[in-house]
């Protein structure tokens, strides 16, 4: 990109995240939350079981609160300062990654210029959204990304050991496992095994492993999947996904207080009715992943494009099937998005203009829906209480399908 080349912008570039990484350093923050558990660990407490700043609870594991066991004594303010200067410089390197993908290498530098500039506007709202909150989403998305790199160029060792850690700090990387198999990558996924029981027992010869064990049952317990308040996701107004769509569609009186006075549910359910409902929705979009792999498994994608497409497809579900997303966790749909805007460019000569004109009108109803709060945020009650975030994630996967059945993904790339 041009403006990367420019030395003047590129010191104004890194000014500006300097200056708003100490602005945004102000404040508690989830970042609070991770240090409040380390403080915890450090006096042999369960820290899953209590709760921090109004009432939240580390969902995290062991080994991250471990790990930020160095830290704890420091000044927070200088130590949550760094941690954003950290998800900066990996929202920059996910860039560098993105730019030196062998599809991108195929545009000119306009193109290129064009299309880097529609990643950031789509993607800036979350990331901002990340820095403020202090929020580990960034590490967990360049977790799968560059695992991904390294295991599909001959390195599954260090490719797994990266995507095991993700997977061990907060799971969301699991929806990976499968893909693994499925792709042949099976020394890749006997790593990744290894490495997240290796992250998981760890801090056994630090803490004691009988300390370990009550505090991994007690995390397994936490994050069941099966709990009430996992089903009714709607406590926060700042929850998206699956989980939150469907309690605020089928649950008259959800236990919402910042709810508005609109009506927003189509029925009323059980709780129980409820739960099927969800259960069936996820495992029906676990199993469209099928969709998108092709047959037959064991075998590598049959292009680059469609290697992304499927990554991009996983990617995308992490946000919309765990339950308790918040909206920074929508930053995982950002190389969906990518995808279909790199497809718009590449192939724009070769899309008939009703196509053309439908596929930019959802990209840019997509875009709004992820935006709208940054551009307009006089109405964000609105945003929220009708969960147009997770509408127009859904509405991804319909362009992913149309993607998936061009010409150009599936030959070879």
């Amino acid at each position: 990109m041009v403006l990367f080349k420019n030395k003047i912008w590129l010191f104004a570039i890194f000014f500006i995240a300097i200056v708003f990484c100490f602005i945004e350093a102000n404040g508690k923050g989830d970042f609070y939350i991770f240090l409040s558990a380390t403080g915890d660990l450090n006096t042999g407490e369960n820290f899953y079981e209590n709760k921090y700043v109004d009432g939240y609870h580390y969902f995290y594991s062991v080994l991250f609160a471990l790990l930020l066991k160095p830290f704890y004594s420091l000044p927070f303010f200088w130590v949550k300062f760094c941690w954003l200067l950290l998800n900066t410089a990996i929202y920059i390197q996910l860039f560098n990654i993105l730019t030196k993908s062998k599809l991108v290498l195929t545009l000119n530098e306009k193109q290129k210029n064009i299309f880097l500039l529609l990643v950031f506007a789509f993607s800036l709202r979350l990331f901002l959204d990340n820095m403020h909150s202090s929020q580990i989403t960034l590490l967990i998305l360049w977790c799968c990304i560059y695992g991904l790199f390294l295991i599909d160029n001959n390195r599954p060792v260090s490719g797994a050991a990266i995507l095991a850690l993700g997977i061990n700090i907060k799971l969301l990387p699991i929806v990976f496992l499968p893909y693994l198999i499925y792709r042949g990558y099976f020394k890749a996924f006997t790593f990744t095994i290894v490495f997240y029981f290796v992250y998981l027992f760890a801090p056994s010869v630090f803490i004691g492993h009988d300390y370990n064990m009550v505090l991994l049952k007690t995390w397994l317990t936490l994050i069941n999947p099966s709990n009430q308040n996992h089903v009714l996701d709607a406590e926060e107004r700042s929850f998206h996904g699956l989980s939150t769509l469907l309690s605020t569609l089928f649950v008259k009186d959800v236990n919402d207080v910042y709810a508005l006075s609109l009506k927003r549910n189509i029925t009323d359910v059980s709780i129980a009715t409820l739960s099927k409902i969800l259960l069936f929705t996820r495992l029906a979009l676990v199993a469209f992943t099928l969709y998108f792999l092709k047959w037959k498994p064991f075998i590598k994608a049959r292009s680059l494009w469609h290697q992304y497409i499927e990554i991009s497809y996983l990617l995308l579900l992490i946000p919309l099937i765990f339950p308790h997303q918040q909206h920074y966790a929508f930053l995982f749909a950002v190389p969906a998005f990518a995808l279909n805007i790199l497809y718009l460019i590449l192939y724009k000569k070769d899309i008939s203009r009703i196509s053309k004109l439908t596929f930019s009108g959802l990209l840019l109803l997509i875009y709004l829906s992820v935006n709208l709060k940054l551009l307009l945020g006089t109405f964000n009650p609105y945003y929220d209480h009708y969960k147009i975030l997770t509408y127009g994630t859904l509405l991804l996967i319909p362009l992913l399908i149309w993607l998936m059945s061009r010409k150009q993904v599936l030959k070879d790339s």
